[in-house]
């Protein structure tokens, strides 16, 4: 086996990521039994588990925000892809959820772009939300698949400023660098899921699967997708795709995605800087008012010529901006 995930005796904080599958009792006394007598399907049915994404919904304040902005469909090999965009003037901001989430997860940040000045565009990764499923069927999906439809979607704009990225969708950010694409200038990472290898004794022992199991799950993984586990790390990343700005956000009580992955992404990244929050967790750290100013505020400090009129506008009440936001979509 070529991957180099930690050992839970390397030092490193391994945490049970419940965006994969929860510790269920069945799961784990099924695949201890099978892992025993067949470690080969037993890391099948692993890879079933880990490559299958959870479709969420919005909440229906979220899913408002939504229905604000004009609807739009994507083909991504052949399957429909579900975005929304908001503005039709100023440079684009990109917001990309992550793992079994949803494009209404990043919707703090919709009004207080527009009002600096941004076009924002958004979407469903395949699998997810109102998106079909990807080419390899049923929820079935891996971050490859969100970096195709990130490419296709950002290629038909024609001024991009930046992107919010929220966990794997900032490891899906990184798979588009390593293939050749441009980014934009300024790259927003919340909670980014930096070193997915490091998740895999985790989820193991959450479905009660053996080093035997794991051993076979990872090199299948690996003969998969033609890549080692090292390319799916964005610390790794080459210095020529870190050239651009990038401000990394992360709660201290994140309990699926650990600090340390943000603190060696910001290490290794020459133009980078860390926000460190307390008490958000993984997803609250998404609803933030001061998470979405220090966004706004990084975005624009890069992006000002751009803005229509030259103006670097920033809410001082993201709040109170999404309020009205919702009483403008229920006067419709």
């Amino acid at each position: 086996m070529t991957s180099q995930h930690p050992s839970p005796s390397s030092g490193q904080r391994a945490e049970t990521p419940a965006w994969i599958v929860p510790g269920q009792r069945l799961i784990r006394n099924g695949m201890r039994l099978l892992g025993a007598l067949s470690p080969v399907h037993a890391a099948r049915v692993m890879d079933r588990l880990w490559f299958s994404a959870p479709r969420t919904r919005p909440r229906t304040a979220d899913q408002a925000v939504l229905d604000c902005g004009e609807r739009l469909h994507f083909s991504v090999d052949g399957r429909q892809v579900t975005a929304w965009a908001w503005g039709d003037e100023g440079p684009t901001v990109i917001l990309l959820h992550g793992w079994g989430g949803h494009a209404a997860q990043l919707q703090t940040f919709v009004l207080p772009l527009r009002e600096a000045g941004f076009r924002v565009m958004a979407f469903d990764a395949p699998s997810h939300g109102d998106s079909a499923a990807s080419r390899h069927g049923g929820q079935r999906v891996t971050f490859f698949q969100f970096a195709d439809a990130l490419r296709l979607i950002a290629a038909g704009e024609n001024t991009l400023a930046g992107i919010i990225a929220h966990s794997g969708g900032c490891t899906a950010v990184s798979l588009a660098l390593r293939d050749g694409w441009t980014p934009p200038a300024q790259l927003v990472f919340i909670a980014p899921f930096v070193h997915p290898a490091a998740s895999v004794d985790a989820f193991a022992r959450a479905i009660g699967a053996n080093g035997r199991v794991v051993a076979a799950f990872s090199a299948g993984v690996e003969r998969w997708l033609g890549k080692p586990w090292s390319y799916l790390d964005i610390s790794t990343l080459e210095a020529a795709h870190k050239r651009h700005r990038l401000l990394v956000i992360h709660d201290e009580e994140d309990k699926e995605v650990p600090l340390a992955h943000a603190r060696a992404l910001a290490a290794s990244w020459p133009k980078a800087q860390l926000m460190v929050t307390r008490g958000l967790g993984h997803r609250r750290v998404l609803r933030d008012p001061a998470v979405v100013e220090k966004a706004l505020g990084f975005l624009a400090d890069g992006a000002t010529a751009s803005l229509a009129g030259g103006t670097d506008y920033l809410p001082r009440d993201s709040r109170s901006a999404l309020d009205r936001a919702y009483e403008a979509c229920a006067s419709r």
